[in-house]
């Protein structure tokens, strides 16, 4: 449990009253596991999502339709989009590339090649944001119409798309060199080359697991993003190998011992990755291995102080021990916190 003198040390650091809150609830929570503790941010966060207005139109434009739509993509959006919009009272099924089952949250689930060759015009909404342009372009060749064809994405773009980057305080300059530590598919990594109009010097991203960076480098390519690397290690507080569990998915992890599908993997400290280069801007988002990701970048923080945006819900300790350690490496960071889930999980703590 934290001393009294590292949250009072925190706790100045903390540079608005949102993130004191923010900050407070949480250590609550982690310290005690009542989840009332930290229930008003999840229903903030929720009803601010709600309230987008991209998103309060997407809902209204289904709600309107003569006929029930599918949902193109059973991933963790199109469920989002389908329990968030009425489920099976509005959906007529889902459509999907790989559908790996016949059913999806009481709804079926139809090969892609299938439902095209007997498509009788139907509305089709997208929803993934990843796959967005590759999954409008398989319909347009299909035959089907512009108009018959719905960007799903508003959800995302109203929550998971604001992580990381919505904080005010975040200035970009046009030589800013990103590290994207837990690259996933890299739409973090997108959405900083956006956030930047595509003026910026590098993107290092690191992702150990390889069937990500496929994912990775193919939102890359068809979005146009230039000038990065891709290493194919975890990031860590000394050269090693550790066990790592692959999903394919953003739950990838380090873990302890054997498990399910733990592989060895490669990990490395960030100073010695970028060898003396110059960050700007660092993202951890790495499943509880932020605070050894933290200490190999000692070197990189305190000598060029780069923006942090940090996940602090991983592990009960993170919201103290990271804030704590990156005080430690320079004690002039202004802090912020920000949540962005109606769960338990996704905040993250800014230094500035």
């Amino acid at each position: 449990m934290p001393e009294q003198q590292q949250i009072k040390k925190i706790y100045r650091a903390v540079s608005d009253e949102l993130s004191r809150k923010i900050f407070c609830s949480r250590l609550l929570y982690s310290m005690t596991g009542d989840i009332e503790s930290i229930k008003w941010m999840m229903d903030d966060f929720r009803e601010s999502a709600e309230s987008n207005e991209k998103w309060m139109m997407l809902k209204n434009r289904i709600e309107k339709l003569d006929k029930k739509p599918y949902i193109f993509g059973k991933g963790a959006y199109g469920k989002i989009l389908c329990e968030k919009t009425g489920g099976k009272k509005v959906w007529k099924g889902f459509i999907d590339n790989q559908p790996e089952a016949s059913e999806c949250m009481g709804l079926p689930v139809i090969q892609a090649e299938d439902f095209l060759g007997k498509y009788s015009g139907e509305k089709v909404v997208l929803s993934s944001k990843a796959f967005l342009a590759e999954m409008r372009s398989q319909l347009l060749s299909a035959g089907i119409n512009e108009e018959n064809i719905i960007d799903g994405t508003a959800w995302y773009d109203a929550t998971e798309g604001r992580q990381y980057f919505d904080l005010p305080h975040l200035v970009y300059s046009d030589d800013e060199v990103f590290v994207d530590g837990g690259s996933c598919d890299g739409m973090s990594a997108v959405r900083f080359a956006e956030e930047c109009r595509g003026k910026y010097e590098k993107i290092f991203c690191f992702e150990p697991d390889k069937k990500n960076i496929e994912r990775l480098k193919h939102n890359f390519d068809s979005r146009n993003v230039e000038n990065y690397e891709v290493i194919n290690k975890g990031l860590w507080n000394e050269k090693q190998e550790l066990s790592f569990s692959a999903n394919g998915a953003a739950n990838s992890h380090i873990v302890a011992g054997n498990e399910g599908s733990a592989a060895k993997i490669e990990v490395v400290s960030l100073d010695e990755a970028l060898g003396g280069t110059r960050a700007s801007f660092i993202k951890l988002d790495i499943e509880g291995a932020e605070y050894k990701a933290l200490q190999g970048a000692e070197k990189t923080i305190t000598q060029y102080k780069p923006k942090l945006a940090v996940c602090v819900y991983h592990k009960p300790g993170d919201i103290w021990e990271l804030p704590e350690l990156i005080l430690e490496m320079r004690p002039d960071y202004k802090l912020y916190f920000r949540h962005y889930s109606d769960r338990s999980i996704e905040t993250v703590l800014y230094a500035i």
